[in-house]
């Protein structure tokens, strides 16, 4: 053996593991077959994780610039992954269309940008579960059931600090997302989901108005997904976009999100009388409060004023909570945390078979296919249906739309874009996925009394 390379057993001792089984096996388990080491010997705790190996990709043709223009050459596509149903987005929607299609029967594969999963509910921190239910004869009724009622009982479980809930009588409560993003990890993984972190969705497989899969981009390269049906759970609409469906754009609000900490210390008694603050909202974390920017309003598409908005929330988030700190009693507080990515509220939404709007969801229109509904963040208006159709492009076949891109008008987004809202339509998304792969037709084909079936078996509320 060479003089710079360490045997399994001296890195073993030098960790203090000494020569156990344990410790071997840990190391054989990570496909480590040989005793050498690569790393610095001095750094016995890293130098056992470093190999050599052979390069796993290999580069593909570039773009060239030809007269001007960028131009892309023609090459094959590694096949990635072969699946029934494949979700693009793993939000709150994009979760529970995975979850709902795999316990349905079908293989599927979720696939997410990040490496977590929650989308703007836990990423964005958007922790507030509002939108839930209505007020029927002064009693509270919860409408958004089946699996975003089962996660956010089972975020009662996880103990202190998970879940609150500002008002007992009214099911709306606040989420730490920490414990959401576990929590989600666990139904995807007990559903028996291919989850594939770090992976952008950029483009589908398609032969006419068929879709056939998805193309994504990582750090393997550009490769594709092969699936009987695809749900666009990503928010924006990209899948159903790039199967060239048809949409309305919107510009809305984009938000920003951050956490003061050590809430717990201030000293409200030492603030002068005519000094008021905005220390944000209640939440599980009981040092911390959380702060909702509403933003100016933007096209969540163009990454230059995406960019812009970023860091002019960013800045804005810091010297704020400076000013708080020059505040008698406020002294300890501080910028605790600061969300990862900006809260766009909505960008293209679907013109699907059927658009649900603000009219029709006062006037509590009814629909056949009813396969969700939505609660009202204020509990002053009744819930209202959201029917199958509106989760359908008119033309393009096989995509099912989840989430806040459905068929909606522009008046009725900003209920539909609700945390819960997702849940139950990516629940929806999800069955009907399932069913149509199973069946070997097209979601549109799928009777809606088949999904309702299903849903309620599931213990989603259908009215």
């Amino acid at each position: 053996m060479r003089s710079d390379h360490m045997s399994r057993r001296a890195i073993l001792k030098r960790l203090g593991v000494g020569g156990s089984a344990v410790g071997v096996s840990l190391l054989a388990g990570r496909g480590f077959a040989d005793e050498s080491t690569d790393g610095d010997p001095e750094r016995a705790g890293f130098a056992r994780n470093i190999r050599k190996m052979a390069p796993s990709l290999q580069d593909v043709p570039s773009a060239s610039l030809q007269g001007g223009k960028v131009i892309q050459p023609a090459r094959e596509l590694p096949v990635f992954h072969t699946t029934d149903v494949c979700v693009v987005g793993g939000g709150f929607a994009g979760v529970c269309a995975a979850v709902a299609a795999a316990r349905t029967g079908a293989k599927v594969a979720l696939v997410e940008r990040y490496g977590s999963l929650g989308g703007l509910f836990t990423n964005g921190m958007v922790l507030i579960v509002i939108g839930t239910g209505e007020r029927v004869n002064g009693e509270f009724r919860l409408v958004t059931r089946g699996l975003c009622e089962e996660f956010l009982r089972r975020l009662e479980t996880l103990g202190d600090g998970a879940i609150v809930c500002r008002d007992p009588k009214v099911y709306q409560p606040t989420v730490d997302p920490e414990a959401a993003k576990v929590l989600l990890d666990d139904m995807v993984q007990e559903a028996g989901v291919d989850l594939f972190f770090h992976c952008w969705g950029v483009d589908v497989i398609q032969s006419g108005q068929n879709v056939q899969g998805v193309v994504f981009e990582s750090k393997e390269g550009r490769q594709a997904i092969l699936s009987k049906v695809v749900i666009d759970a990503t928010g924006d609409g990209d899948v159903f976009f790039q199967a060239g469906a048809t949409y309305q754009q919107i510009s809305h609000a984009i938000g920003f999100v951050y956490r003061i900490g050590n809430y717990d210390r201030i000293d409200k008694s030492k603030a002068p009388p005519d000094v008021k603050l905005n220390l944000g909202s209640l939440e599980p974390v009981k040092s911390a409060r959380w702060v909702n920017n509403l933003g100016p309003k933007g096209n969540g598409l163009d990454v230059r004023e995406l960019s812009r908005i970023e860091t002019m929330h960013r800045k804005s988030a810091w010297n704020y909570v400076q000013r708080i700190r020059k505040t008698q009693g406020h002294e300890e507080v501080f910028l605790m945390q600061s969300t990862p990515f900006l809260g766009v509220r909505a960008t293209r939404l679907l013109e699907g078979v059927t658009q649900i709007d603000k009219r029709g969801a006062v006037a509590g229109d009814a629909f056949d296919d009813v396969v969700a509904y939505s609660g009202d963040d204020a509990l002053k208006k009744p819930a209202f249906a959201i029917p199958y159709r509106s989760l359908l492009p008119k033309t393009v076949e096989n995509v099912i739309a989840a989430g806040r891109c459905i068929s909606c008008a522009p008046d009725l987004i900003d209920r539909v874009r609700l945390i819960p809202v997702c849940g139950v339509t990516g629940h929806a998304a999800g069955v009907a996925a399932a069913l149509a792969a199973k069946g070997g037709v097209t979601p549109r084909a799928v009777p809606a009394a088949d999904i309702q079936k299903v849903l309620r078996e599931q213990g989603a509320y259908l009215g």
